[in-house]
């Protein structure tokens, strides 16, 4: 925004931040409950941190039914749930909330988010402008993907982004100022750096090749400068070390391997053990590679240019377009002094790298987050996923701004139309984050709001000691009740005996059709010695009692 005093960056940050921070708010009115399996896990494994010190609860039940009762995202091993991902939020979440309190817990995302907003600006400002900076700033605040998984307070994706921008704050603003002790800045930032990887360490590889392909440019000199000096990579790497130390001890400690995750975890074979599973997903459907180190999900081009131009082009348009334009203006000018030069070659490497490495990798990923696959929403992992890739590109869009506002003739029309313009990217944000239909914040607490009812009306329906047969309801029950899953499954129907003989036995799901209750009656149920009753009807769906034949 030309002419800007720079006193007045602080307010209009500060101002974006406070809106985007009371929009993520809106999702806590109905608190306790939540849109994914993830989300349900990290906040039960986070309270259980808090609670016990540990990541693991013992389901005696399951020492007698081979680890079969357990909701999507949590595993069982030996009796005990385990977290089915990756355990670093809930661990930090934990720790966190172990000083401040349970309550801080749905909290510690969005203020996260707006800790990383105002690190992105320091950190634009000293590799581009302050210009380029404020506006970036502003455009991540309110990115409908930043704000949308701000607001899921328990999905990793934002923390983990957030904790990366932190740590490209302290790298590149140095903000010790001491030269005696020059290693404290790169130090701090490789320990912020491993707990972003302590979250996800799934993305260790597309960071190290963009780490690396950043660090070239400032190696060009023969002793390198700034951060790619070679004290300051041997501290960096320090306290990414330090960082990631309790990473593999909670690993070992929760899964009995350092190297052991939630996602390669398998349950004890003997008592007919689960496997601990990623998002569902379909493989590539054509054009495909088979799945390797660098790309667990193999490549396929045909799903890459699919998926990229559905989530990462077409959903948030608006954003392509600006970072279409702002591209070309972001490279290297004579004009510029050197080490701004240095700089932005470094960010143009770490961006391109990495967002081509995400493209590639995730891209050829395809999931099915929404019940109809042909939806393109916000919802959908892949945006999720992109997210570095997004945040990488506002400084493109701010170029964008800048570009467009400068074809008016006077400076106040100039202004006028840079203000223009990221309110009407503030609407379009409003639009796909918080009103769509299909996953909008809005549809989410609505739906959320109604859900919560319905648990309560089923909890007061169902014994506490109960074990709730689901299909996709094992958020809405668990931790309150036991859950297995699906129903139209031969080893759910094999155990179901042996849960009534033990426990009461009920199921929750599309309400099913009379001919199909007269069957299950009639046949598949009868030959287990059971039957299925009604209980209660909420909308569309059914509690049904299942018992033991007389």
């Amino acid at each position: 925004m030309k002419n800007v005093h720079p006193r007045l960056d602080k307010w209009i940050i500060g101002a974006f931040v406070a809106l985007a921070f009371l929009g993520c708010l809106v999702l806590l009115r109905v608190g306790g409950i939540y849109v994914s399996p993830d989300e349900t896990a990290n906040a039960f494994f986070a309270k259980t941190f808090v609670r016990d010190g540990s990541l693991s609860v013992y389901e005696p039940m399951n020492a007698v039914l081979g680890d079969a009762l357990h909701p999507r995202s949590i595993v069982s091993v030996a009796g005990r749930l385990v977290p089915g991902s990756f355990i670093g939020l809930p661990v930090i979440f934990g720790a966190i909330a172990a000083l401040a309190g349970y309550w801080s817990l749905p909290l510690l995302t969005p203020l996260l988010a707006a800790l990383a907003v105002l690190a992105w600006y320091a950190t634009v400002k000293k590799i581009f402008d302050r210009e380029t900076a404020l506006l970036s700033a502003v455009l991540l605040a309110i990115h409908p993907a930043w704000w949308y998984y701000s607001a899921r307070s328990f999905m990793p994706n934002v923390p983990f982004v957030a904790l990366l921008i932190l740590a490209a704050c302290v790298l590149v603003v140095r903000p010790s100022r001491t030269q005696r002790f020059a290693v404290v800045d790169p130090a701090l930032a490789g320990a912020l750096a491993g707990l972003a990887l302590f979250i996800r360490p799934s993305e260790a590889i597309w960071l190290a090749l963009a780490t690396a392909a950043a660090t070239f440019p400032l190696l060009m000199g023969r002793r390198g400068q700034g951060w790619a000096s070679r004290k300051s990579i041997v501290a960096f790497l320090a306290g990414l070390a330090v960082a990631l130390v309790p990473l593999f001890a909670f690993n070992a400690a929760t899964y009995g391997s350092p190297l052991t995750t939630g996602y390669t975890v398998v349950a004890n074979a003997e008592a007919g053990g689960t496997v601990a599973t990623a998002p569902v997903v379909t493989p590539p459907l054509r054009d495909s590679v088979a799945p390797s180190p660098f790309f667990p999900f193999g490549l396929s081009r045909h799903n890459v240019k699919v998926n990229l131009l559905s989530y990462g082009f077409e959903l948030f348009w608006w954003l392509t377009i600006l970072a279409a334009i702002g591209f070309p203006l972001a490279f290297p000018r004579k004009s510029l002094a050197k080490e701004h030069n240095a700089a932005r070659k470094s960010y143009l490497a770490f961006a391109i790298v990495a967002s081509a490495y995400l493209a590639l990798m995730y891209g050829s990923w395809t999931f099915f987050d929404n019940p109809d696959p042909t939806q393109v929403t916000i919802g959908n992992s892949h945006v999720r996923y992109w997210l570095p890739a997004f945040v990488l590109v506002t400084p493109f869009c701010a170029l964008g701004i800048r570009w467009i506002s400068r074809r008016a003739i006077t400076d106040l029309a100039q202004r006028m139309a840079a203000v223009i313009l990221v309110v009407l990217c503030l609407g379009l944000s409003v639009r796909v984050a918080f009103l769509s239909s299909q996953d909008g914040i809005v549809a989410a607490t609505n739906g959320l709001a109604e859900s919560r009812e319905t648990r309560a009306a089923v909890l007061a329906n169902t014994e506490k000691d109960a074990v709730i047969v689901v299909d996709r309801a094992d958020k809405l029950f668990f931790p309150f009740r036991r859950v297995l899953y699906p129903l139209r499954d031969e080893t759910t129907y094999a155990l179901m005996p042996r849960i009534a003989l033990r426990v009461p036995l009920y199921y929750y799901g599309i309400t099913l059709p009379q001919k199909d209750v007269d069957w299950l009656n009639a046949d598949k149920l009868a030959g287990l010695g059971l039957r299925i009753d009604e209980v209660r009807t909420f909308g569309i769906e059914t509690l049904y009692r299942i018992t033991l034949r007389d």
